[in-house]
């Protein structure tokens, strides 16, 4: 796959042919919530170079230390709908139930369908059947 971005805390690519965008997060901590929110606007970027549109997007946090003080989790909130917007089906892929438990809690907070799981083929088969999404 076409490799979009690559820093110390993300890698971006894209599969034209599956119509997939994957972001891949490191297990380097980031150091304060201004340098995760700078990565996170990186790898916006990098997703709005190669268009949104027709895609779906695989999030994979596999290798991510979780984080959940205040601070996080306010940056979060606001980056979810910058990064994921636009896309057909977006898909997380978690290591741990914890990871699991903590991306539905966001979930809740959003309303943004997502498929969140540990099993990385049932992940891209919901993925790759995605009809359009309105948004």
């Amino acid at each position: 796959m076409p490799e979009l971005l690559r820093n110390a805390h993300y890698v971006v690519t894209v599969d034209p042919v599956a119509q997939l965008a994957r972001v891949t997060r490191s297990a380097l901590p980031s150091e304060s919530p201004a340098q995760f929110e700078e990565r996170w606007m990186e790898v916006s970027r990098a997703l709005d170079l190669t268009g949104r549109t027709g895609l779906s997007l695989l999030v994979d946090l596999r290798a991510a230390v979780g984080r959940n003080d205040p601070a996080f989790e306010v940056a979060m909130q606001r980056l979810k709908p910058i990064v994921m917007r636009g896309f057909r089906r977006v898909a997380i892929l978690v290591r741990t139930t914890v990871g699991a438990l903590q991306i539905h809690r966001h979930l809740r907070e959003d309303g943004v369908e997502r498929m969140i799981g540990s099993d990385e083929a049932q992940l891209l088969e919901y993925l790759s059947g995605a009809p359009r999404r309105g948004r």
